[in-house]
């Protein structure tokens, strides 16, 4: 543990009390990635430095700054840890080098680096000699341009077993250190909810050892007068824009399509209350995926259920079949996409899937598909047993036109697995004279 000096601060009286819980998660250190994201001025690049200010100075490892663009870093990311070290009343104890954007623990050497994605190089050639590399801290995640960029850096930091390692103290005795790799990111979410950070980080289905963290300028007592009341200026004139940028809600086109989703397990007592069941099919091809849905249609309180799915690419009509049949799901009418009138025949006579017939669809039916959607009382979501499903539906957006204006209809590209629930309920989708 470090040892506390007449300079130092209580750690207490700089957290603000919306970042205790990460600063008691981080310091358990039981996940791998520390996800701090939320609207400008809540102080989410004020915390993380300090965090690795404190490991730095606890254990004996090295850390590393990245932003995307590497002229960024002098005046962001690497400044960010000077006003850390000052609040914490550390700043001699740590050696700043601006020229080379090093700043190193005077007392035992290791180290904080700072690189820009944008040379891959360095990123391939960044280690320290005489500590392991094990902290990263990925400052405006979403300048990045997808995940894959960011899944590179982070495995070629990720080299060697780091839980249980013997380090040498200068005194010449042997300390045994209990830490894991740990990457910190930060950044505003992004309008779009189709933005890769926002499909990622802005859903029910969050990876175990992924801790997530929403913050605002409403929990961050140090910021000026003035900035409350700019904030106070934007919500009376835009709520939407106050909302993204104050806020950090990823607002997308600005009108939010299915407000009535729920994601929440579905018990297998509920399953077999289910007397109304629906399946629906779409083909899928080339690198779009193939998916089959069941769910439930509760037509008195007019909720949906949708509890089981298979989703792949370049699925084989055997082992879709043999799985539809393994399940038990013949016993059920399918509805599938009419665009593939040969793969409806082939179930049916090929591989026994009876129960099979082709949607009508016609003029409109995708937009009424969609607002009868919309008007349910819920769509509820098993994210378990359907999570590609939920995936798809949490990050919809309405389609827009060229000047950013929001369509009548949803987007048309991730969104498999709502054109088949259209399918599977088209016959419920009655509308006055008018069907599909």
């Amino acid at each position: 543990m470090i040892s506390m000096t007449k300079n130092r601060v209580v750690l207490s009286e700089v957290v603000t009390e919306q970042f205790k819980p990460f600063w008691r998660a981080s310091k358990k250190k039981q996940h791998l990635r520390y996800v701090l994201k939320g609207g400008r001025g809540s102080g989410k690049s004020f915390h993380i430095p300090m965090r690795i200010l404190m490991d730095i100075m606890e254990y004996p490892v090295s850390a590393v700054g990245i932003r995307k663009v590497q002229n960024t870093i002098l005046k962001s990311i690497y400044a960010n840890f000077k006003a850390a070290a000052n609040v914490l009343g550390v700043r001699d104890e740590f050696r700043f080098v601006d020229s080379r954007l090093e700043i190193t623990y005077k007392r035992r050497g290791n180290k904080i680096y700072f690189i820009g994605a944008d040379d891959p190089e360095k990123i391939k050639s960044i280690k320290d000699a005489d500590f392991p590399l094990a902290i990263a801290w990925f400052e405006e995640l979403a300048e990045f341009k997808d995940e894959d960029g960011v899944t590179t850096i982070e495995n070629s930091i990720l080299r060697e077993e780091l839980e249980g390692l013997i380090f040498s103290e200068a005194a010449g005795r042997k300390v045994q250190y209990q830490f894991d790799y740990c990457f910190y990111y930060s950044y505003n979410p992004p309008k779009r909810k189709q933005s890769w950070v926002n499909k990622k980080f802005e859903s029910v289905l969050i990876d175990s050892n992924t801790y997530i963290h929403h913050s605002t300028y409403l929990g961050n007592p140090h910021l000026s007068k003035k900035f409350f009341e700019e904030a106070d200026n934007v919500k009376a004139k835009n709520e939407m824009k106050y909302r993204w940028e104050y806020l950090g809600e990823p607002i997308g086109s600005g009108v939010v399509p299915f407000t009535n989703l729920q994601f929440e397990p579905i018990p297998e007592d509920m399953l077999k209350t289910f007397d109304n069941v629906r399946q629906g099919i779409d083909w899928g091809y080339g690198n779009d995926p193939f998916v089959f849905l069941r769910l439930h249609y509760d037509k008195k309180r007019r909720r949906i259920y949708i509890f089981d799915e298979l989703y792949g690419v370049k699925l084989s009509s055997r082992e879709i079949t043999d799985w539809i049949k393994k399940k038990g799901y013949t016993d059920a009418q399918i509805k599938a996409d009419s665009e593939e009138p040969r793969s409806i025949s082939e179930f049916r006579s090929e591989f026994g899937i009876r129960r099979i017939v082709a949607t009508r669809k016609g003029p409109g039916s995708v937009e009424h598909g969609e607002k009868w959607l919309d008007e349910l009382e819920a769509i509820v979501i098993d994210p378990k047993r359907c999570p590609n499903t939920a995936r798809e539906f949490e990050n919809i957006d309405y389609a827009v036109d060229k000047d950013g204006n929001p369509k009548n209809r949803l987007d048309d590209k991730n969104n498999h697995s709502i054109d088949t629930t259209r399918y599977a309920l088209e016959d419920d989708m009655i509308a006055n004279e008018w069907r599909f």
